[in-house]
């Protein structure tokens, strides 16, 4: 494989499932704001559901990777394949290759989520309702953390999902109006999106998605033709997963009377 093969592939092997997941979010994010509803509850629920797989993600990524505050900018982060690696060692440094500190996210969802039920007290006992994304978290604990050359997969799917489809699903939310975010239009409309829509937004994302990319080639070098395939594998996987966990969302709104 050329150090290409493995991102190009997966653009290829996640064309069609992307597009499918992506207009059904859209679809269903007009629901979840005026004329369709007067409170974000419907939202709420539904982030909180996806909040679940970047936590998960996120908390499986650091602790195969180590506290990043111990080893971020250290030149000894290698990005050249090194055949003296074991196994191990070279799946913590392709992984710590791949960490963006601008592209996490559980911080930001802990804070819109939790301003959101501020809003709207109302959404905070449904959200602790049993939570279908809990069921891809241990996912991610159980399966992917025991091949850990897997998150690749997540980590590319997750983080595209937001620098390149967010920007979309954001725009729709902000034409829902600062009164039914509860904010100024001063806040709604500062460079920085605020809370509870912080979760769409990444500071730099132009040179983000640039890095992004590069790291991605980087990451390539490091992964046997067996891994890599296994990570095409597991990225079809995952848009089962989405597509699943979405279908439930209709049913939790249904159930509620959202």
């Amino acid at each position: 494989m050329t150090e290409v093969d493995l991102l190009a592939k997966l653009r290829e092997a996640i064309k069609g499932p992307h597009a499918a997941i992506h207009r059904m979010n859209i679809s269903r994010i007009s629901l979840c704001v005026p004329p369709q509803t007067l409170r974000p509850t419907l939202y709420t629920l539904g982030l909180s559901r996806y909040a679940e797989i970047f936590y998960g993600l996120e908390e499986e990524w650091v602790a195969f990777i180590g506290d990043p505050t111990d080893w971020i900018g250290e030149e000894s982060v290698d990005r050249i394949p090194d055949s003296s690696l074991d196994s191990s060692q070279r799946m913590k440094s392709l992984l710590r290759i791949l960490y963006v500190p601008e592209l996490l996210r559980t911080r930001s969802l802990q804070a819109d989520l939790s301003f959101l039920q501020s809003v709207d007290p109302s959404s905070t006992e449904l959200i602790r309702e049993q939570n279908p994304g809990l069921e891809i978290r241990r996912y991610i604990h159980d399966h992917v953390g025991q091949s850990p050359h897997l998150l690749v997969a997540w980590i590319w799917i997750l983080y595209s999902a937001v620098l390149y489809g967010g920007r979309e699903l954001r725009s729709q939310l902000l034409k829902a109006g600062p009164e039914f975010w509860d904010l100024s239009a001063t806040e709604l409309m500062a460079h920085r999106t605020p809370c509870p829509l912080s979760f769409w937004h990444i500071d730099g994302d132009g040179a983000v998605k640039a890095k992004f990319r590069t790291l991605m080639v980087d990451v390539d070098r490091l992964l046997t033709p067996q891994e890599q395939q296994d990570i095409l594998n597991e990225s079809l996987q995952i848009f089962q997963k989405l597509e699943l966990l979405t279908l439930s969302l209709d049913e939790e709104a249904k159930q509620a009377s959202l």
